[in-house]
C-alpha cells in the first residue's frame, strides 16, 4: 500500500505534536547564527526587514522576515510554528486580509478571471469550494444580499480566499521547511549542515585546524574547541538532559 503523503498542515501538526518541545528548548538555545542558517536554509530569499518598497508578498505575509521572527531570540517564530501546528488560524488570516481589501492594499492573484462578473466568492462550508458568481445582470437586492453575507463571513470573496489559500500555502512551506531543517539537524545530522548551525558559543563553522565542529552527546549542540564546550555547558546543561531523554525515548519506540 502506498504511503499517504501528508499536507504541510498535517505535516506540521505531526511534527509540533512529536517535536514541538525538543525543537523549541534547541532552537531556543542556538546562537543566532545557527538561527539565522535555519531561517535562511527554509527560505533563501527572506528579507531581513520589512523593505522600504513592499511587494506583493511582503504585505502577504509581514511576519516572513528575518528581524522579525528572531527577535527576542527566535521566540516569534517558535510562536508562528506553534500557532500553525496547532490552530486553525483561518479566521486572523481572512480578518487580516480583509483589512487590506478594504484599504485596496491587498494583493490579488486572479488576474482578469472576474472582470466580467458583478461579484464572485465562495462558500467555506462547501467541501469543493467551488467559485460562485453573479452575473451584471443579477438584481440590486440579490447582490446586496450576497454582499452582506460575505461582510457577516457567512460567504468569502473569491479573491480574497485566493490569496488567503496563497498567504496559508506560504506561511505553511516556509514552517515545514524549517520542520525539515530540524529533523535533518537533530535526526540524521551531516556536516554541511553542522557547520551552517556554527559552535553555539560563537558560531564557528569549524575548528581552527578545519577538522569538523565537536558535537556534544546529544547531538543537537557544537562546538570549535573543548574550551567553548566547557564555557556553555551551564547554559546547555538543562536543554542537553531533555534532548537526551526525548532521543532515549524515541530509541525506544
Amino acid at each position: 500500500m502506498a504511503a499517504t503523503t501528508l499536507s504541510e498542515a498535517e505535516f506540521l501538526t505531526r511534527f509540533w505534536d512529536a517535536h514541538g518541545s525538543t525543537f523549541m528548548r534547541w532552537f531556543l538555545a542556538i546562537p543566532y547564527a545557527g538561527q539565522l542558517s535555519m531561517l535562511r536554509n527554509a527560505s533563501p530569499d527572506m528579507p531581513l526587514q520589512t523593505p522600504d518598497v513592499l511587494q506583493a508578498t511582503d504585505i502577504l505575509t509581514p511576519e516572513l522576515t528575518i528581524a522579525t521572527l528572531l527577535a527576542d531570540q527566535g521566540k516569534p517564530l517558535v510562536r508562528l510554528l506553534c500557532n500553525r501546528a496547532r490552530f486553525d488560524c483561518a479566521a486572523e488570516d481572512l480578518a487580516y486580509l480583509k483589512g487590506l481589501r478594504a484599504k485596496k492594499r491587498m494583493p490579488t492573484f486572479s488576474g482578469t478571471t472576474f472582470d466580467s462578473v458583478a461579484l464572485a466568492y465562495i462558500d467555506p462550508t462547501d467541501p469543493e469550494q467551488h467559485i460562485q458568481s453573479l452575473l451584471p445582470s443579477v438584481s440590486p437586492t440579490l447582490l446586496q444580499e450576497t454582499q452582506a453575507k460575505i461582510d457577516a463571513n457567512v460567504l468569502i470573496e473569491a479573491d480574497v480566499w485566493l490569496t488567503l489559500q496563497m498567504r496559508q500555502q506560504i506561511l505553511l512551506t516556509f514552517l515545514a521547511n524549517v520542520a525539515r531543517t530540524f529533523e535533518l539537524v537533530f535526526f540524521q545530522t551531516q556536516g554541511t549542515v553542522e557547520g551552517k548551525m556554527g559552535c553555539r558559543t560563537c558560531g564557528a563553522s569549524a575548528q581552527p585546524d578545519a577538522a569538523p565542529l565537536l558535537k556534544c552527546p546529544c547531538d543537537a549542540a557544537l562546538y570549535c574547541c573543548k574550551d567553548h564546550q566547557t564555557q556553555d555547558w551551564p547554559n546547555h546543561k538543562a536543554t542537553c538532559k531533555v534532548i537526551r531523554a526525548r532521543k532515549a525515548e524515541l530509541d525506544g519506540l
